[in-house]
């Protein structure tokens, strides 16, 4: 029936981010995304493994997309200004589209290989902005887990709207410039004669 349609797995993903824009991840069903459609719920089977391969497919699509936000955001920047730009587009993506950013958090099967390549592009974002600081291999690690780790919270308790009162752009951009600082100390300490220089 969904052939005669000619409805195609891209039809289904769109549908999908449709009903995650809307009502949010605990809203996407077999049937809200049908009912999207205008076909059947079994209709689907023949482009996704039913609600699982639905979420896996959405859980996709959304990271990828967040992923070429945040490297385009960094692309052709370095330092702190990569930062700002990194966490700026960051939080943009994450508090524009609370449903999508959820999606982007779903556990990634070891063996789901366009997974974990998707969720690259991010971590090559988070890599190029940490580049920049001539931090060493464990300290880079370190500071990309801490920088995302700082993005997740704020946005989440944006998008839960349980931030307080006041301004949070300012509240955001204190965070920021925290991160910065830290990430420069963290590179400091790399650099020929620092360790020197803090002895004497």
């Amino acid at each position: 029936m969904a052939r005669k349609r000619g409805l195609t797995h891209a039809d289904v993903v769109a549908a999908g981010l449709a009903v995650l824009d809307a009502d949010g991840i605990d809203a996407v069903t077999l049937a809200a995304v049908a009912e999207r459609l205008d076909v059947r719920p079994p209709s689907l089977y023949a482009h996704v493994d039913g609600l699982g391969g639905l979420r896996r497919d959405l859980a996709h699509a959304t990271t990828v997309e967040f992923g070429e936000v945040l490297r385009d955001a960094v692309l052709g920047r370095s330092g702190p200004e990569a930062v700002r730009s990194f966490a700026d587009a960051y939080r943009r993506w994450a508090t524009g589209h609370p449903g999508r950013y959820e999606m982007t958090l779903l556990p990634i099967d070891p063996d789901d290989e366009e997974r974990r390549t998707g969720a690259r592009l991010a971590l090559g974002a988070v890599q190029a902005v940490i580049r920049g600081f001539g931090v060493d291999e464990r300290r880079a690690v370190q500071a990309g887990r801490s920088l995302r780790a700082a993005m997740d919270g704020f946005t989440r308790l944006e998008n839960l709207d349980n931030m307080g009162r006041g301004d949070h752009d300012a509240d955001f951009a204190f965070l920021v410039e925290l991160l910065i600082d830290g990430i420069q100390e963290a590179g400091s300490t790399n650099r020929p004669g620092a360790a020197a220089g803090l002895r004497g």
